[in-house]
């Protein structure tokens, strides 16, 4: 089905380093095969080499061979291409082109020239096929980032590809979404479509592999069967670089911070009174948290469903949110307006492109740093901590997503802020990167800084987290320290389990 042989590629001039060196691989039809690997170890590139987006759209250098059902692909037209691929991305909306669901099952179809009576029988289809049917009609914009992955899904199947690719597809989701995710990928497998996935989370599809390609600069490191991946356990994993294959594993050590640790000067903890937030219409708050007291000096995590209130809650924590109601108090100072709030707080988005401003990377992350003579030498510090050194003279645009991802987190370390809030920080980061990450979180907790971490990365809050909050419906279901019975219930919680699952054994 899929061939390559002694394929190399660059992207841009002949005297680029290769993103993929030497490469043969075959992909058998009706096959479902993992790429995994660290950050930046070719398996996007390979995804983007099959579906002719390195040529068209990267003017990527390729050379070898590239075969599709025993066709050469690297210099055929996109638009033939599409005909037998198709893509999902690790962000949907970068994929989107239409305003409604409707259309953006329609578009790719209407590009292949497909009747538009059996456009609508597919989308009938489709909606069928992935439990769609309440949300054919309603606007992109209103949807979660599980339902704008699934309309992509659904509008590539819709087209009726025999391959599919998909990159990191899981980043950005909660632990309910991966499940549907999983499904929909069973789903194709069942079907006898060939897939390909791109991924870091490995446990959700850890028992469907039929192969595991592993990538190592470039080149295909390590091969496995299905049964071969399997069998290795976290600690051959872990020396791979790879996520473990366990969907909730336990917490990481003892605590970040303890007696006599903190390096820094306590901030005293956060407490919040009567903090509620209604939007406009609705017929019911979106935030109502009576009462909460967030230690300090330890790192938080802040979990829940889609919709359930965290971002509404750390908006209104950072003074983004300024309809919302309540009383905040740091360090014994009650801070009641916005302005005041942002003065002492900072948050790492979720999409970190939209607060990368400089024209490179040292600029960017100088731009809300502490001023003073260790300024410059606290930047390098934090840079070369997060792997970002060699970067430093790159604009922020020109790099991956996780490394994006970590410019905005190294903007946070320097800031200098008693309350640090990080929004899906390790979203399409790999096993080293996110205790990277981790290490650096704990940091900032040593020094005294109150740290809230937003995620749905179980990885992430089992490595690092002191104390999960947990919001549901806008009202703080979990506060408690982050132990192993603790994190368990939330996450049956979050895989969809029943309210009962917020019972902590006593």
């Amino acid at each position: 089905m899929i061939e390559l042989r002694n394929v190399t590629m660059s992207y841009g001039q002949d005297s680029a380093e290769p993103v993929l060196r030497d490469m043969n691989l075959q992909v058998d039809r009706g096959e479902l095969v993992l790429l995994c690997g660290e950050s930046s170890c070719g398996k996007t590139s390979l995804l983007r080499l099959l579906n002719g987006v390195a040529r068209y759209f990267f003017d990527a250098r390729i050379s070898g061979e590239v075969l599709l059902d025993s066709q050469p692909i690297i210099n055929a037209e996109a638009h033939d291409i599409a005909q037998t691929v198709g893509s999902v991305f690790q962000n949907p909306k970068s994929q989107f082109f239409t305003l409604d669901v409707t259309s953006e099952l329609a578009f790719g179809c209407e590009n292949l020239g497909v009747e538009p009576a059996r456009i609508e029988q597919r989308i009938a289809e489709v909606a069928r096929e992935f439990s769609m049917e309440d949300l054919v009609r309603r606007q992109l914009v209103e949807l979660s980032g599980g339902q704008k992955q699934k309309v992509a899904c659904a509008a590539v199947a819709a087209m009726q590809p025999h391959v599919l690719l998909l990159d990191e597809p899981s980043s950005n989701l909660d632990m309910a979404a991966i499940g549907e995710l999983r499904e929909i990928v069973a789903r194709w497998k069942q079907q006898g479509r060939t897939v390909m996935v791109a991924e870091h989370r490995l446990y959700y599809l850890a028992d469907l592999v039929d192969r595991v390609v592993y990538m190592d600069r470039g080149r295909i490191g390590r091969e496995f069967t299905g049964e071969q991946f399997r069998s290795l356990n976290d600690h051959d994993l872990q020396e791979l670089g790879l996520r473990s294959t366990h969907p909730v594993p336990e917490p990481v050590g003892a605590p970040a911070t303890g007696a006599g640790e903190v390096v820094g000067e306590v901030v005293s903890e956060v407490v919040v009174d009567s903090f509620a937030f209604r939007y406009p219409k609705a017929p019911r708050l979106a935030m109502d948290i009576e009462h909460l007291v967030l230690p300090e000096a330890q790192v938080i995590g802040v979990v829940g469903r889609n919709g359930a209130g965290k971002t509404t809650f750390v908006r209104s924590l950072t003074g983004l949110e300024p309809r919302s109601r309540g009383a905040l108090r740091l360090a014994g100072a009650e801070l009641s307006r916005p302005k005041q709030r942002l003065r002492h707080s900072y948050l790492v988005m979720q999409d970190v492109n939209h607060q990368l401003f400089g024209e490179s990377v040292d600029a960017d992350v100088a731009i809300g740093a502490d001023a003073g003579g260790e300024r410059q030498t606290h930047i390098t510090e934090v840079l070369a901590a997060l792997n970002l050194e060699d970067k430093r003279e790159r604009h922020p645009m020109s790099l991956s997503g996780g490394e994006r991802q970590r410019v905005a987190i190294a903007s946070a370390l320097v800031c200098g802020r008693e309350v640090i809030v990080f929004d899906e920080p390790t979203s399409g980061l790999d096993l080293r990167h996110m205790k990277q990450v981790a290490l650096q979180l704990e940091d900032l907790a040593r020094q005294g800084r109150t740290v809230l971490v937003v995620t749905h990365d179980v990885e992430l809050l089992a490595e690092c987290c002191d104390f999960l909050l947990l919001i549901d419906e806008g009202e703080a279901a979990i506060a408690e320290p982050c132990d192993g019975d603790v994190l368990r219930c939330a996450v049956k919680f979050l895989a969809g389990d029943g309210p009962e699952a917020l019972e902590l054994p006593r």
